[in-house]
């Protein structure tokens, strides 16, 4: 016996990726429900696809504040 995680069982029965018919759902749990793999799920989508971020509260971006230069 070799145990395995929900997340393994799940990821084995999704298997084909072009299976159009669960892969939202599948995708969906993940987002929700694995931590770092939903994480990257999320940063593939925002970043790579061009995908709106998914937030609960509107987020707003600020202007970087450069750190001073000391001379020693």
């Amino acid at each position: 016996v070799v145990p395995v995680t929900w997340q393994q069982v799940l990821l084995e029965w999704q298997r084909d990726w072009k299976n159009k018919e669960t892969y939202d759902a599948v995708t969906g749990l993940a987002k929700e429900h694995s931590g770092a793999y939903g994480m990257g799920i999320d940063y593939a989508y925002t970043m790579v696809h061009k995908a709106a971020q998914r937030t609960q509260t509107q987020h707003e971006s600020v202007a970087p504040v450069h750190a001073p230069v000391i001379e020693y």
